[in-house]
């Protein structure tokens, strides 16, 4: 029940990467025929993932995953963009790997601004307009919010930013590839991880859509247009298409059947005295509280009886802050730090849902003693 951390590979998928490292082990920017054989794998794999996510004719960079896809996208950006302005807009809300590289910008002479959120964990449109002037030149919103589930309105944003062309606009895409179908392409640039759609850690892409508006943020060889040197990890990037060719085709029947396991836990845990459910968005997260206990008390107890969640994002849990998504939605003190993330797949089974609403009654009576 942590699949916005990690899925589990589909078992397609890891074929694949072990006959592409069996078979196509070569480096992709040899020039000997088997070189040749492994560059037309991965050129095969980028059209495969531009297709299927409906963005054909757009630039794919292939990368470790969404972090370093972040990365490249902020800081790649902003070098060409200096000279036209100087201020970045960020929502306040935003995974670790776009805040605090955007934070890191502020030393290359950068004016950070955050937009907004309202309490049903949307940006703030009035805020994002509010603070838009002709020395904005970067804005970034993620399209699902990683804690909550909570759907951000990237067209519309994307439309408001027409008025500024110089804006680059960028959106982390990692909990909606292979999840959920949405309109994606006033982006100019799309941050996705294969590990959340059930494919291989350790790949990833960055979809531009103007290829020649970025720049690299590490020197090498030359790999992927000389964006992201260092030999490509074929294997992972051919399982990554495989894994999101079965998400897409499967994402309907995927949603439909992980909403319906999404309301119950949600019926379920209205009930129960001292428990705050956030407000929705995609059904594959749930984000509750538990007011007056810790999160990691939760997440402890849950564990224990062979359940795994989390307390936020899986990248920023060990850190002692509260979480900026619940803090920015208004949500009290004790409403933050008793929170626990639940996270459905594709292969979440009624049963595991019956389960899950078992262990979460039992917690409620083992701790109810110190709950508010």
């Amino acid at each position: 029940m942590d699949n916005a951390a990690a899925t589990r590979p589909f078992e397609e998928a890891l074929e694949t990467f072990q006959q592409v490292n069996r078979n196509y082990y070569y480096n992709t920017e040899s020039i000997h025929p088997e070189g040749r054989r492994a560059g037309q794998l991965l050129e095969a794999s980028r059209k495969q993932v531009l297709e299927l996510l409906g963005l054909g004719g757009w630039g794919c960079v292939f990368t470790s995953g969404a972090t370093e896809s972040n990365n490249i996208a902020i800081q790649g950006v902003l070098k060409n963009k200096k000279q036209f302005g100087r201020t970045i807009l960020v929502s306040e809300i935003e995974h670790p790997s776009v805040i605090n590289v955007i934070e890191e910008m502020k030393n290359e002479g950068f004016d950070v601004k955050y937009i907004g959120t309202k309490q049903d964990g949307q940006i703030d449109l009035e805020d994002l307009e509010g603070k838009l002037d002709s020395d904005v030149v970067f804005a970034s919103v993620m399209a699902v919010n990683n804690i909550t589930g909570a759907v951000q309105p990237v067209s519309e944003i994307a439309e408001i930013l027409k008025d500024y062309p110089k804006v680059h606009f960028h959106v982390d895409a990692t909990q909606a590839i292979g999840k959920v179908d949405m309109d994606l392409d006033g982006a100019d640039t799309l941050s996705l991880s294969a590990h959340k759609f059930h494919g291989l850690k350790g790949a990833g892409s960055l979809i531009v859509k103007r290829e020649g508006i970025l720049r690299p943020v590490m020197y090498g060889g030359g790999h992927e247009s000389g964006i992201r040197s260092g030999t490509v990890n074929l294997g992972a990037v051919a399982a990554m298409a495989k894994a999101l060719r079965i998400a897409t085709e499967n994402r309907g029947e995927s949603y439909r059947r992980i909403a319906r396991y999404n309301e119950r836990v949600r019926d379920a845990v209205s009930a129960l005295s001292s428990v705050r459910v956030q407000p929705g968005g995609v059904p594959h997260i749930l984000n509750l509280s538990f007011e007056g206990a810790m999160g990691e008390v939760v997440v402890n107890a849950l564990g224990a009886r062979g359940i795994m969640v989390s307390t936020t994002s899986a990248c920023a849990s060990k850190l002692s802050v509260l979480n900026e998504t619940l803090v920015a939605m208004d949500n009290t003190e004790a409403v933050v730090k008793g929170s626990i993330r639940i996270s459905f797949s594709s292969f979440t089974t009624d049963e595991e849902a019956d389960i899950l609403i078992e262990a979460l009654n039992g917690v409620h009576k083992q701790i109810g003693g110190v709950l508010k």
